[in-house]
């Protein structure tokens, strides 16, 4: 299988995350590839033009995160990071829903800060923010209820550290946001929940090593 993905240095995807703790690595063929290259690969594999972007073996294509995590989820022999069935897999899906939603949303604002500051939506990127902190305040929220890791811990993980990993850069960049600031303070139940989880060895193994 191929995964056509873009690395980012310092930072482990989920989809990595997952084929780490599924013990997948030897099986997977990481494709470096960047979305907005003219001469990218991706296209010709994935018409939306999107990473991930997982390559079967026949030659299918399976596309998006929740759908590659979930394949790779049925391809080892440990404990499921989807629950089956029962009030818990729909907690754990709404979990990895806003998980998405928080990665998702940085990146709109990571684009936006792109532009120029006076040809910046304001507006735009307040409605964007606020998304953001609500979130964030729903994950500290969410915390004790954490059980055994699964799909939704993974991707707050990986989400998390993503806007760590980039805040300065965007906040720097994009009108009204505040460089400094940082998702785990005043929410001291995801700070303790977050810190010891991101040390673990499969978020901090990327398939390919970014000097």
């Amino acid at each position: 299988m191929k995964l056509l993905y873009t690395p980012i240095k310092g930072y482990v995807h989920t989809v990595e995350a997952v084929i780490n703790y599924a013990g997948l690595r030897d099986r997977i063929e990481p494709v470096e590839t960047k979305p907005f290259d003219p001469d990218t690969p991706l296209s010709a594999v994935n018409p939306l033009g999107k990473v991930p972007t997982l390559q079967l073996d026949s030659g299918e294509y399976l596309a998006g995160g929740p759908v590659i995590y979930e394949y790779l989820d049925s391809l080892h022999r440990r404990r499921r990071l989807y629950p089956a069935k029962g009030p818990q897999r729909w907690t754990t899906l709404r979990q990895a829903w806003m998980a998405d939603g928080l990665f998702d949303t940085f990146v709109q604002l990571i684009v936006e800060s792109w532009l120029p500051a006076d040809q910046q939506r304001a507006p735009y990127v307040q409605r964007c923010w606020g998304k953001i902190v609500g979130i964030l305040d729903q994950i500290e929220q969410d915390v004790p209820g954490y059980a055994r890791l699964d799909i939704g811990q993974m991707r707050t993980v990986g989400a998390l550290q993503f806007v760590r990993l980039k805040m300065r850069q965007v906040g720097a960049a994009a009108v009204g946001l505040d460089p400094a600031f940082d998702p785990l303070a005043g929410r001291p139940q995801l700070a303790a929940w977050y810190l010891p989880m991101a040390r673990r060895k499969i978020f901090r193994e990327p398939l390919i090593r970014k000097e």
